[in-house]
Formats: structure tokens, C-alpha cells, sequence
């Protein structure tokens, strides 16, 4: 929420063209409150999947009444649905046709499937697309292993960058001036006692992920789970993306995994290929 702190008005008289207010917000700098409150309340919704008002109120801190009426008009809009028998809200249609319009504007996810669901039948294991928003890890789509034991997660789910394969291999390749940046405002939560909490620690993983090609979780977001991951690029060689494969350890042994990163890599370096061709319209 943004404060707005009036200063009193001189009643003195003055030549020529009146000074701003020193309140007075810059243009492109000040939220419309309203609407970043709507955004919250459909950001919270997508990641719950479904909540009550008093849940929306305690997370959102938004103002019991505000965020009634917020959901009354996003109602209105088919931007939410409420549930009368379990007085839940959750996202709705028009949402979901706003979700769809991302991921059919995408060329990431127009030139990723069919390369990552190769790299699954090649590995037998799950294979997951993310990449970053707001300093988090964004899952775009997952092709699922058949193995009866996989990692799984849903579209659009969100994760810490820093005990993820997918995460390290983004920043593995950022410009080090842009992750230094990047790596300020995190905190690394302890996840499982395999995470690194330490930044200069991380650095240092981030140099080695860099150099072989590949980043690795080694059991550091799930006990009994690796993910190897390789990074994706755009054509002014941005990194913009990461793809990965995860399953438990014991199809990730020490042993196995310089040839299951040669596959991930080989895929990665696929999807950039293709969003190179597609740019330039080939």
C-alpha cells in the first residue's frame, strides 16, 4: 500500500509556473491501488487453488470489506467463481482464458513439448520447463515419466531458485553482474539438510554448474530426489529459461548422471535452436 502524505498549502502568492506538490506521485511510478489489490487476490487464488475470504484477508492483509467487494467485481468479470457450499473462491474462467493467451503467445512454449517429451521417453524421467518471475522459479509445463515414482508438479507452480537444478542453471549463466543483483533481495531457505544457505557457497556451485554445461539438486528441495538441469537461451544469448529432468536417487546415481546432463543439455540446446529459427522466421 502506498502512502500519500499531504504537505499544508502557503497561502502565499507566487509569479510564474505553481511547484509540484512534494506528494504528488510520478507518473509510471505510483500502483493503482485497487487493481494491485485484485492482482494479489488472483495471484493468491492461482497458488491455493481455492480460499475463503478470511484466508484471502490474513495472507493478503487487505481489508475484509475491500477484499469482498474486490471479489464481487472479479465475479462479475468471470475472473473468479465463488463456492457457496464450501465458501471457497477460486480462479475462474476468464482467468484461465488469460492463462491461455500467455501460453499461446509464448514461442518457449510452442518449440518446447515435442523436444521435452523426447527427452522423457529417452530418460524415462519427468521433465519440467521453468523459468524466472519476481526472483522466483516458474514451472511453464512438465511432461510426466510413466515411472510409478516421479517428481511432479503443477503449471504455474512457483519454487526457490537456490535448492532447484532448473533455478541453478538460470543463474549458473546470468551475467555476474546481473546475478550478484539478482542473488541481494533472496534469502536461502534450508529445505532439506542437503540446501545451501550460504550465497558465497552458491556462487561457487554456480561457477562449477557453469563450466560443465549443467546445474544439479542434489536432494536439496526433496529428500531422496536429484534433478539435473541445463539452461536455455534467446537469441541475443540471454538465458531466459532452464529444462530439466528429476526422479528419486536411485535412478540418479553418481555414476549415471554425466550421460543423463548429455541428454538434458542436448535438449536444452534443442529448444534455443528453435526459438533462434523461429525468430527469424525459418
Amino acid at each position: 500500500m502506498v502512502a500519500l502524505i499531504m504537505t499544508e498549502q502557503s497561502t502565499t502568492a507566487h509569479r510564474g509556473r505553481p511547484r509540484q506538490k512534494k506528494s504528488a506521485a510520478r507518473p509510471g511510478n505510483s500502483p493503482v491501488v485497487a487493481l494491485d489489490r485484485g492482482i494479489r487476490v488472483l495471484i493468491f487464488l492461482a497458488d491455493t487453488r481455492a480460499a475463503s475470504l478470511a484466508e484471502i484477508v490474513k495472507v493478503t492483509a487487505i481489508p475484509a470489506a475491500t477484499a469482498h467487494r474486490i471479489l464481487s467485481t472479479l465475479q462479475r468479470r468471470g475472473m473468479v467463481v465463488h463456492d457457496a457450499d464450501r465458501g471457497k473462491w477460486r480462479i475462474g474462467p476468464q482467468a484461465y482464458r488469460v492463462g491461455c493467451a500467455f501460453e499461446e503467445g509464448s514461442s518457449l512454449l510452442d518449440v518446447a513439448p515435442s523436444v521435452m517429451r523426447a527427452l522423457s521417453k529417452e530418460t524415462g524421467e519427468t521433465v519440467n520447463l521453468a523459468t524466472e518471475e519476481n526472483g522466483k522459479l516458474l514451472y511453464l509445463m512438465q511432461v510426466e515419466s510413466e515411472n510409478p515414482i516421479r517428481a511432479s508438479f503443477k503449471n504455474g507452480t512457483d519454487a526457490f531458485f537456490h535448492t532447484s537444478g532448473v533455478g541453478k542453471a538460470i543463474m549458473a549463466f546470468m551475467e555476474e553482474a546481473v546475478l550478484d543483483k539478482f542473488l541481494v533481495p533472496l534469502t536461502l531457505v534450508r529445505q532439506t539438510s542437503n540446501s545451501i544457505t550460504d550465497k558465497q557457497l552458491l556462487k561457487a556451485e554456480l561457477r562449477v554448474s557453469r563450466q560443465r554445461g549443467w546445474a544439479l539438486d542434489n536432494e536439496e528441495r526433496f529428500p531422496g530426489m536429484r534433478c539435473i538441469a541445463a539452461p536455455v537461451f534467446d537469441t541475443l544469448e540471454n538465458v531466459i529459461a532452464g529444462v530439466s529432468i528429476s526422479g528419486p536417487t536411485n535412478r540418479f546415481p553418481d555414476n549415471k548422471l554425466e550421460r543423463l546432463a548429455a541428454s538434458v543439455v542436448k535438449a536444452a540446446n534443442e529448444i534455443t535452436e528453435r526459438l533462434r529459427n523461429t525468430s527469424v522466421g525459418i
